[in-house]
């Protein structure tokens, strides 16, 4: 008898954290938080992406990826902060200029904290260059976003 109990509690909790997770996607996606984009100038350029130029394969690695930074983001953020005295600048892990404000401690739970996401894209069998690449075609192409979306429920 306690297991509905148990799955209720859980679907409960885990709701919000879902929510919580798509939004924070939806914040990679605008931009609005730090991220891994490669300065190629292609992909910048590029803003046609078709959906179907990725696999799901591909996709489907993407979105845990994108799972499993999340919260990692969130601490690091919240870490970068505190240490660099409550500011913090708009900060991407491959282009050190946006680090120059910070102080040492704060430079170096960020880099850390880049090496992370490396790692993390790489357990998920992407290299930090692909992970970048899905991410520019994902922000101009709604319908990836969807495929993208549907491989996080």
């Amino acid at each position: 008898m306690t297991t509905p109990h148990i799955r209720s509690s859980f679907y409960h909790l885990s709701r919000p954290l879902l929510l919580g997770i798509i939004t924070s996607f939806l914040g990679i996606l605008g931009g609005i938080v730090p991220d891994f984009t490669a300065a190629q100038p292609s992909a910048y350029f590029n803003s046609s992406a078709r959906a179907d130029e990725f696999s799901d394969p591909d996709l489907r690695n993407y979105a845990a990826a994108l799972m499993q930074i999340e919260p990692a983001r969130q601490s690091a953020l919240t870490q970068v902060s505190r240490a660099n005295g409550g500011n913090l600048p708009n900060l991407v892990c491959n282009q050190p200029a946006t680090m120059e404000s910070l102080n040492s401690e704060a430079k170096s739970l960020f880099v850390k904290y880049c090496n992370q996401c490396e790692s993390i894209a790489a357990s998920r069998g992407l290299s930090i260059d692909r992970f970048n690449q899905i991410t520019q075609a994902v922000r101009a192409n709604p319908q990836l976003q969807e495929r993208v979306r549907s491989f996080m429920n």
